[in-house]
């Protein structure tokens, strides 16, 4: 069982810093995870669209929720 992976962005809503932990169990180079999130600190819905590329290294974008 592996650690979850601490990712670290802004918030696209309030511009506040923000901790997400991803789950490192996703690993499929071919489908990116889209899910929402709430924002730590505004509440608000966050897009997360989390992927990964065949070296294994992990990219997470987050987006207003009507942006997506």
């Amino acid at each position: 069982m592996s650690d979850w992976i601490s990712w670290q962005d802004y918030c696209p809503y309030c511009g506040e810093p923000i901790e997400l932990l991803l789950d490192p169990g996703f690993a499929d180079p071919d489908a990116a995870l889209v899910y929402s999130e709430d924002c730590q600190v505004c509440c608000r819905p966050i897009v997360v669209t989390l992927s990964i590329d065949d070296q294994g290294n992990y990219d997470c974008q987050l987006q207003m929720e009507s942006d997506s």
